[in-house]
């Protein structure tokens, strides 16, 4: 789903690596991506992830602090793993 889409913008399922020309040029090559999903995660996630952009979210700022130290953990874990 697109990061428009607020309810599913830090779905850690709703995040990949792309290339310039398919992310920015072809629209993430969604279809694609929700098949690849679909392998990847058990059939239907793709769907699933498409209902749940649909839905209003509106996260707090407790929710955004928490995602925030969470994910700079990851972060800083990969740098650790890779030696930057």
């Amino acid at each position: 789903m697109s990061r428009a889409c607020m309810s599913t913008r830090w779905h850690e399922q709703n995040v990949q690596f792309q290339c310039k020309r398919c992310n920015g040029f072809r629209s993430g090559e969604q279809y694609l991506y929700s098949i690849r999903l679909d392998q990847d995660h058990g059939e239907g996630t793709a769907e699933k992830l498409l209902r749940t952009s649909k839905q209003t979210r509106k996260f707090s700022r407790d929710e955004l602090e928490s995602m925030y130290h969470h994910y700079k953990r990851l972060v800083n874990e990969l740098r650790s793993t890779k030696g930057l």
